[in-house]
């Protein structure tokens, strides 16, 4: 337990950053997403990491969202490794 944890709204700091993640991607559930939203209401700490981590989180899935095209070269030679080559007769 670090020197600074708190425990708000029944969760301690540890654990709202341990959800973090899935609250951001909307995968908690309702009670739990809701105390860590108490959490980090009243805990600045908390609320200067959350912050932080989303904003981070956005800039990564923005630059993520349209990929730089993968050059043709490199397609070929992933299917060569990656496809199971058919079976020849006599083989």
């Amino acid at each position: 337990m670090r020197p600074d944890e708190r425990t708000v709204a029944g969760l301690t700091c540890s654990e709202v950053l341990q959800d973090l993640s899935a609250y951001l991607d909307r995968e908690l559930p309702v009670d739990r997403a809701t105390r860590l939203e108490a959490h980090v209401a009243d805990c600045q700490l908390c609320a200067n990491f959350g912050a932080g981590f989303a904003a981070l989180l956005t800039q990564v899935r923005e630059r993520f969202r349209d990929p730089d095209p993968v050059p043709d070269d490199v397609v070929v030679r992933l299917r060569e490794v990656l496809l199971p080559q058919p079976r020849r007769a006599g083989r």
